[in-house]
């Protein structure tokens, strides 16, 4: 269960009168309650404060493998790459777009995040859009379905700007206090522009782990005249000393600290710091806590508003549908391609939340739905509920219940379901957690499905390793469909997160998927990426048997076929499905990145499935793509990107060379994001296809709250044989607009 960190701040939720609001979201989830399922690919956004930092931690409906961030210092527009490693089918080959926005929380600045799916690739992008320039450092999250973008020295309780601090410290001296003279007024412009750029490299540092660096600048911002980021960095230059392992320095800047600025907001998150060091005397934390003890009070009376967001959109898709597969795995070219069928469709897609909380509990409701009218007469329209749950959660015993269509717990290869899941901390490490409803998430309908599962999870019980064991069962009209037993394993810290998981099905006696992944931060800014999965795809189950059979239940299939021919003929239902990753990344001058991506991937064979197109079984694929990043080069948020990608399997060799970009105007009111893709490949027969595909992606911010969007792509495509030539042009598009409505 996704339940919210107790110390966590939910900042994508704007005040207001509750009554009505609930009232509202609440006939909204009973309105959509019958609506079919698909699955959105984030699944929610928090704000957590953590010592001095704050995390934004994204969680998906999918396993997703953090690979990097560009830029890799401060701008005021991001983007962060990742795998996504295994999802349901709806997450594939999902159309709409997702975009979060967050209010302000604390020092970090208001942002949007915004995801563009890649239907038919596996390496996807989000792009976050700050009101002010910061420097971030993403990572993966503490789990397989997590990624962390961490602003550091922004805690929740960042000391806020003050306008002119008496006095500052000397590097040459730290613990010498010496008053300076105020500023002039001719200076006090400079001071302030120098003193915020000096910031911003400093904060760049510190969160590239560049301790030395980050201490540099912090020492140069306080030599400056007392200036209104004076006593921001009087702290953050003891963070830095704290993180570079000298804790004498940082006792030394703390104790200066707290005797500068004793009444100020962050003088007892000062104190609890220096107490935490060997050797802090531990009065100083009580002397300096009773001093701010009333000013910190109103932070947590406001903290138990009641809060709400919500936004919606609406997209006109044209032109040739995109092609959709049930198996997402890719060499590093994108080789999906348009197809021959028409596509006309008006979407719908509203994502609603609230929240309520006090000093003893937290209360959301979320409601989550996409609608799809097609406009061509062989299609058929399509009302799609993602999310619509209430969870309720008690601060004190952390007992947290959740009741609606929701996301699994953790991983565990459980989808959507509609139902109830609790968990309860039973000791210090130690939680429970109880899930039981109806699967949402399905390929093929059966009647009378019903889904249990229960897990054990354990976290800190060895420094910065957890887990858990799962058991799933689930049945339709009395008959088992899938029964299965599962073990994850999870690491993380600062610079290293490791993931690894092994599903065992004991129905088919076959495991269904095991999986080992990691992410490492090394020196000089440089992130490495491993994954090694094998996973049956869709996984198995027993209904997967009627996809071919033309009976509707079990029950009705069991009067024609044993129950081994029915476990057979589901097996050969699902694919396996194969990948390795080892990707490197790292910055090789303050405005270019290199990056390498090797991958191998095998997936067998699969039939139609409904809308789903039968794929021919790979064979080993090999593939390697190496991409050149140049970040602000001609302006003071663009992102540039260089790739060339070359691909071999037992059928085909190909190669592509391709072009991205993605420029912010007028503080990012106006996104600009043209490509260009040229694909070449010769297959075992002689078949040569050339394929140039040109697209542009536009946003335009018309107000706080009201965007319009849009995307085209143009595809050019040569086949040439030896008995016969084909050429086919054709274009794919939507437009459309979103409206935040709170």
């Amino acid at each position: 269960m996704n339940a919210s960190n107790g110390r966590g701040v939910r900042a994508s939720y704007r005040r207001a009168s509750h009554g009505g609001v609930w009232r509202w979201l609440l006939g909204a989830l009973l309105a959509l309650a019958a609506l079919e399922s698909r699955a959105q690919t984030i699944n929610d956004v928090v704000v957590i404060p953590q010592g001095t930092d704050t995390v934004v931690r994204i969680t998906f409906n999918a396993t997703v493998r953090f690979l990097r961030q560009q830029p890799a210092d401060a701008s005021t527009l991001h983007r962060i790459t990742f795998d996504v490693v295994a999802a349901d089918e709806t997450v594939i080959n999902q159309t709409s777009e997702e975009s979060k926005r967050l209010a302000a929380a604390g020092s970090v600045p208001e942002f949007t995040l915004t995801y563009v799916p890649g239907r038919g690739r596996r390496v996807r992008e989000l792009t976050l859009q700050l009101r002010a320039a910061a420097a971030i450092l993403a990572r993966q999250g503490p789990s397989s379905r997590a990624i962390d973008i961490v602003f550091a020295g922004r805690g929740d309780q960042a000391p806020p700007p003050v306008a002119e601090p008496p006095t500052v410290a000397s590097p040459a001296s730290p613990a010498a206090v010496a008053p300076l003279a105020a500023p002039s007024l001719l200076g006090t412009v400079e001071v302030e522009s120098r003193a915020r750029e000096l910031m911003a490299l400093a904060r760049e540092a510190l969160a590239a782990r560049r301790y030395e660096a980050a201490i540099d600048q912090f020492n140069r911002l306080l030599l400056l005249p007392p200036n209104s980021l004076s006593q921001e960095g009087q702290e953050l230059v003891g963070l830095a000393w704290e993180r570079a392992g000298d804790m004498r320095r940082a006792r030394v800047e703390y104790e200066l600290y707290l005797r500068l600025f004793p009444q100020s907001e962050g003088a007892q998150r000062v104190a609890q710091r220096l107490a935490s060091l060997e050797g802090a005397p531990a009065g100083a934390a009580a002397t300096a806590g009773a001093g701010v003890a009333a000013a910190a009070a109103p932070a947590s009376a406001s903290a138990r508003a009641n809060r709400f967001t919500g936004n919606i959109a609406q997209y006109y898709f044209g032109g040739r549908a995109r092609s959709q597969s049930l198996v997402n795995l890719a060499s590093g070219i994108d080789q999906a391609t348009l197809t021959k069928t028409t596509e006309s469709a008006l979407v719908t897609s509203v994502d609603l939340g609230a929240r309520y909380a006090t000093a003893d509990s937290e209360t959301r409701a979320v409601v989550r739905g996409t609608a799809s009218r097609n406009l061509v007469a062989s299609s058929h329209n399509t009302s799609l509920l993602n999310a619509a749950y209430l969870d309720y959660k008690r601060n004190e015993s952390g007992l947290a219940v959740r009741l609606g269509r929701q996301s699994s717990i953790s991983g565990g290869l459980l989808g959507l379901f509609d139902g109830v899941s609790a968990t309860y901390p039973v000791t210090t490490g130690w939680k429970v957690d109880l899930m039981g409803g109806v699967p949402a998430n399905r390929l093929v309908s059966a009647p009378s499905e019903r889904l249990l599962a229960a897990m054990v999870e354990a976290d800190g019980i060895f420094d910065r390793w957890g887990g858990n064991v799962y058991i799933i069962d689930q049945t339709t009209e009395g008959i088992a469909n899938r029964r299965a037993v599962g073990v994850e394993t999870r690491y993380s810290d600062d610079l290293l997160s490791m993931y690894s998981l092994v599903d065992y099905d004991v129905l088919f006696r076959k495991v269904n998927a095991v999986s080992l992944q990691g992410s490492f931060q090394a020196p000089a800014q440089t992130t490495v990426t491993v994954l090694v999965d094998s996973r049956k795809a869709p996984s198995l189950q027993m209904t997967n048997a009627l996809i071919s059979s033309g009976a509707t239940s079990l029950k009705q299939l069991l009067q024609m076929q044993t129950l081994d021919e029915i476990r057979a003929s589901a097996e050969a239902t699902s694919a396996q499905a194969k990948q390795a990753l080892v990707s490197l990344s790292r910055p090789i001058t303050a405005k270019w990145q290199l990056a390498m991506d090797l991958r191998y991937s095998a997936i067998g064979a699969l039939p139609a499935v409904g809308n789903f197109e039968a794929t021919p079984a790979t064979g080993a694929q090999y593939g390697a793509t190496l991409q050149l990043t140049g970040s602000n080069l001609y302006s003071p948020r663009d992102i540039n990107n260089f790739n060339l990608s070359v691909l071999k399997s037992p059928f085909f060799k190909g190669a592509q060379l391709s072009y991205s970009n993605l420029t912010g105007l007028r503080d990012n009111d106006i996104t600009l994001e043209p490509s260009l893709r040229y694909y070449t490949q010769r297959d075992t027969q002689g078949v040569r296809l050339n394929r140039i595909s040109p697209g542009m992606r536009m946003s335009y911010r018309l107000s706080r709250r009201a965007s319009v969007l849009g995307e085209s792509i143009v595809e050019h495509s040569k086949t040439d044989g030896p008995s016969n030539s084909d050429t086919t042009n054709s274009i794919f598009f939507y437009v459309g607009y979103r409206y935040e409505l709170f």
